[in-house]
């Protein structure tokens, strides 16, 4: 996977037809509001080589980020892309990508006027790796709920 850091322009694929793409979130439905048009924001795009914020997170956080795997999921690959941590610590033993945490999605959270791009990894990211994503996103997270 790619990294990018936080906050940053989304541009992974942000032609037309991706945008469109984005607003039909694949297996759910996520919130109603139409978020084409709103820029796009980096957030939870990390690599094993570079340092990340880290915190220790709510329950509340990440149950809802996991929620969010099954229902705001955009942008489904052809592949997989495995935890690069977890599938570090697993290299050489026998089957140990099948234990490795995948994911071949994004998810998108609309908050105030800005939609963050994330990996669908992040939940593990943020309840394994104790990843401390910036602030803002968890709020429009957490705002998600209501």
């Amino acid at each position: 996977m790619t990294y990018y850091a936080d906050l940053t322009p989304y541009t992974y694929d942000t032609d037309e037809s991706a945008t469109r793409e984005a607003a039909a979130p694949v297996g759910g439905s996520h919130d109603s509001r139409d978020f084409r048009g709103l820029p796009q924001v980096n957030v939870g795009w990390l690599a094993r080589v570079r340092p990340y914020a880290k915190g220790d997170p709510s329950p509340q956080l990440v149950e809802t980020l996991k929620q969010m795997q099954r229902t705001h999921r955009v942008q489904q690959t052809r592949g997989y892309h495995f935890c690069p941590w977890c599938a570090a610590r697993l290299l050489g033993l026998l089957g140990a990508r099948d234990n490795c945490p995948r994911g071949s999605a994004e998810i998108r959270v609309i908050g105030e006027g800005v939609v963050y791009a994330a990996p669908e990894l992040i939940a593990h990211y943020v309840e394994a790796h104790n990843y401390a994503p910036p602030a803002e996103f968890v709020r429009a997270v957490l705002a998600s709920r209501a």
